[in-house]
Formats: C-alpha cells, structure tokens, sequence
C-alpha cells in the first residue's frame, strides 16, 4: 500500500508542484505567515532526512572509473556557478538579487538522485556529487556570499549553524539510517512520501513570498538564463560520456537545490528573498523529469 502511495505521488509530482506553487502565489497569507514563524527550516530538514534515505554510503566506493569526471562536475558547481549567479545578478533588481546569488552557492538538487536513477543513470555519481556539493556549500555559503554581496549583513557565522543543523545533520542521519532500514521497503516508502510531501510544503511556502511586479519578472528571467548556463555546463562535463554515465553528471550540476537554497536566503537576507526560488524550483523539477523520461527511452533503445 505505502509503495502504491509513493509511486502514485512520484508520478503525480509536477502536477501537484504546478497547482500548489499557483496556490502560494494567488493566496500568500497563509504561506507568509507560516515563514514568518520559521517554517521554512524544519520543513527543509525533513526533505534532507528524507534525501538521505536514497544515498548508499557503500556504494561510493565504486567511483573510480568516473573519478576524473566527477572532480570536473564537482568543480564545475563550486567555481563556476556561484560566479554565473554573481554576473547574472548584477542585472537583477535590487530585492531579488540576493535569490539569484543563493542558487549560485547552493549544492545539487536532492530530486537529481532520484531523477538519475529514472533515468537508468548511475545514482552513486549523483550521490557522491550531492554529498561533496552539500558539504561544501555547509562551510563556504556564508564567506562566499559576504564576498559577492559585501554591502548585504551576511553573517557567515549564524549561516554555518543554521546549515549544519538543517542540512549537514539531516543528511548524515537520512544516509545513516539508510544502512539500517534499506531491507525493510515500508520504511522506505514511508521516507519516499514524507520526501515528497515536504517538497510539495517546502514550494508552497517558498512560492507564498513571489511578489508579481516587473521586478519579480526580470529575476525569473535571469534565473532561466542561469538554468540554461548550468544544464550546457553539465552537458559540457558530461561529453563523450556514455549513456549510463551522463544523468548522473549533467542532473546534479545542472539542478541547485532551490530548497537549500530558500533555507540559505531565510538565514542569511530575510525570507523576502526567496520568493523567486519557487519559480527555479519548479523549472529545475520540469527539466529534471523531462530529462530522466527523455534519457530513460535513449538508454533502453541504445542497450542490446
């Protein structure tokens, strides 16, 4: 039953995130007031917990062949993207800078796990890139984000333990935990729809902050211009790899976490700033479906 339900829930996802960030748009009240009270971090912590249900810790050993690749991915979202996210954000009206800036510092989307394996990818490599991309982003958000908004109170400080709580803790304990229960499929299932759930909140209550004005529409704008920018690099990273090997490459560098990075905005600029991340939110898990669907059929045709 709890299989049935979690399946029935995967397939009614983008569905269900189109409706209900609409929801948090048209009706915001409730959404804001449930983030003025500090709704996003809890519900961020649960998604993470859940994230880490997915990750096998002992399969990361298997990594060698595709270590030279997943260095490049690695460094690719480290370096690269925050500086995409600065230059784009220049363009930015002044109160949704600070969301673009956040996406450049956030890790790889936890939904690019499940996504790699739709698509018959290797899910360890989108493992190991958001375990790698999550740590970095714990202890480096907040130094990065004071460096390239130094006009803005970053606290770097109070931004490491609100991640370290929210982020690094969960995830560690979703993976540890993953050990103990992984032969057991309704626990399982039951992280798969908590995973879920919390999402389809988490959109709701980052949507509720999207003020629709010119401002709001030139921010989205340059979010899917940072989108298109991360999917080429991911693709980049990702050339001449073949077809079981690129989902996990492209998915992770391509997608940032716009959960973490709504949590990131919350803490460290005021959950104003996180509005534009639902629409990144929902254009990241659009993308990623479509990709997992499109690379799936690509990689049933090519085997014999």
């Amino acid at each position: 039953m709890l299989t049935r339900a979690a399946d029935g829930l995967d397939r009614l996802l983008l569905p269900m995130v189109v409706v209900v960030g609409a929801a948090g748009v048209a009706f915001p009240v409730p959404g804001r007031s449930v983030d003025g009270s500090g709704g996003i971090d809890p519900t961020l912590a649960v998604l993470v917990l859940t994230a880490g249900l997915s990750i096998d810790l002992a399969g990361l050993n298997q990594l060698r062949v595709r270590k030279a690749r997943v260095l490049l991915a690695f460094a690719t979202g480290t370096v690269a993207l925050p500086v995409l996210a600065w230059a784009l954000s220049r363009a930015a009206p002044t109160a949704a800078r600070d969301g673009l800036l956040v996406v450049g510092v956030a890790p790889s989307e936890v939904a690019s796990l499940a996504l790699t394996g739709l698509a018959g990818g290797e899910v360890v490599v989108a493992a190991a890139l958001l375990v790698a991309s999550t740590a970095v982003t714990v202890v480096a958000s907040g130094p990065v984000l004071a460096l390239l908004a130094p006009a803005r109170a970053v606290h770097p400080l109070g931004l490491l333990a609100t991640l370290a709580l929210v982020v690094a803790l969960p995830l560690a304990a979703g993976a540890s935990l993953a050990a103990v229960v992984r032969r057991r499929p309704s626990v399982m299932d039951l992280g798969r729809l908590a995973g879920v759930v919390a999402l389809v909140v988490l959109l709701w209550e980052v949507a509720s902050q999207v003020r629709l004005d010119a401002g709001f529409l030139v921010a989205a704008g340059l979010l899917v211009a940072f989108f298109g920018g991360a999917a080429s690099l991911g693709m980049l990273v990702a050339r001449g790899v073949d077809s079981a090997g690129r989902p996990g490459l492209v998915l992770p560098v391509a997608m940032r976490d716009f959960a973490v990075a709504a949590g990131i905005a919350e803490t460290a600029f005021g959950a104003g700033s996180a509005g534009v991340l639902g629409v990144y939110g929902l254009l990241i898990l659009l993308f990623g479906a479509l990709s997992a669907r499109s690379a799936s059929y690509r990689f049933r045709a090519e085997r014999p």
